[in-house]
């Protein structure tokens, strides 16, 4: 059974300017999307079980049942007996190739050994990956921007009428969904302080036991909060103003069969949320994206975006609000990654922080 804990926690500095009748709405608006979230959440988790499920028949029908399990027997065990001889006092260095080729070599000779067509299993376990790739839902996202490359909506800044808020915010939200299939152990820390308008999380999707078809997938919102009143009823457009902090993605890949595969992607987005009935969710700006598929041992680090640089999104509600009603927006930074695999170990790692220096609200015309 899939492990899914989506949580939110959030703060709020007491505003006396602030009515009633205003928080309980942003906090009726909160309570619904966190719900809806986590029940998107688990259905998804269903379906990719059911994917990952009906594969596993499939191979078991290929190989029969008896086959089958004396594999899965054959892949722990040489697992477990290449740990073993990695341990001290043995130089770890100079025997890893010679024992990983050793351990990767008696599981193909079961396999020839069992007449498996390693050929039809790749196929069950990439057209597997396809499908639940496919499953997870694609957000309707548009680019944010490098702004020193990208000046024409800054330039609206000096031509209309925005509101700009700037640190320290009112207050902050975290939010946690994940899924854990098999192996898999998906964990967060976050980075924030709405004082300096920082925002930003470490995410990670570890997997140090692959068995076959196992997911792990996660997204972290991390987000400063801060009140504001429309002078006109409209849609609320939002220009946000990050400096980078940090940028990094990370991906160790390891332990490989003759059939193993794995896919893992990690994207990082600036985000904005307005607390409304009329507006059903955040809208999002893509910054940094990642994506490696492999069945071979790798180690790889990107940073794509600039340390100290300042990126923007220009960013619209699906909605309207109503003039001369105070709503909670919501700034910030969700890093949505993902992985699926297939007998390798996976360890991903993605680390962004960001400080809001400035948000730029307006009723767009």
């Amino acid at each position: 059974m899939p492990n899914i804990k989506y949580s939110s926690e959030k703060y709020l500095k007491f505003n006396p300017e602030i009515p009633d009748a205003a928080l309980r709405q942003a906090e009726a608006v909160s309570a619904d999307y966190d719900r809806r979230a986590g029940e998107a959440g688990i259905a998804l988790a269903g379906k990719v079980e059911s994917v990952t499920n009906r594969a596993r028949q499939q191979v078991r029908d290929l190989l029969g049942a008896e086959k089958w399990s004396q594999l899965r027997r054959q892949m722990r065990d040489e697992r477990v007996r290449f740990r073993d001889l990695l341990q001290p006092p043995a130089n770890a260095t100079a025997e890893f190739d010679r024992l990983s080729a050793s351990r990767k070599g008696s599981v193909e000779k079961l396999l020839n050994s069992l007449g498996a067509n390693s050929g039809k299993l790749r196929e069950i376990y990439r057209n597997a990956t396809s499908e639940i790739a496919r499953l997870r839902p694609s957000l309707k996202v548009k680019s944010g921007f490098a702004t020193w490359l990208n000046t024409d909506h800054m330039t609206l800044l000096t031509r209309s009428a925005y509101q700009t808020f700037r640190p320290p915010y009112d207050g902050w939200q975290e939010g946690f969904n994940p899924t854990e299939l098999g192996n898999f152990r998906v964990s967060r820390f976050h980075h924030r302080d709405e004082n300096v308008g920082l925002v930003g999380q470490d995410l990670r999707l570890d997997n140090n036991d692959a068995s076959d078809f196992d997911n792990g997938w996660a997204d972290v919102d991390t987000q400063v909060s801060f009140w504001y009143l429309p002078p006109t009823t409209g849609i609320v457009e939002v220009i946000i103003e990050a400096r980078s902090g940090r940028g990094l993605h990370e991906l160790r890949v390891s332990d490989e069969w003759g059939t193993s595969d794995s896919s893992t992607s990690q994207e990082n987005l600036l985000t904005m949320h307005v607390l409304h009935p009329n507006v059903s969710g955040a809208s999002f700006g893509w910054i940094s994206r990642f994506n490696w598929n492999t069945d071979n041992s790798t180690f790889q680090q990107r940073e794509f975006v600039t340390p100290g640089g300042v990126y923007s999104a220009q960013l619209f509600t699906d909605g309207p609000v109503p003039a001369n009603q105070w709503v909670l927006i919501r700034a910030g930074t969700r890093s949505s990654d993902a992985s699926i695999t297939n007998d390798m170990e996976i360890n991903s790692l993605s680390v962004f922080k960001w400080f809001l220096q400035a948000v730029h609200v307006r009723i767009a015309s």
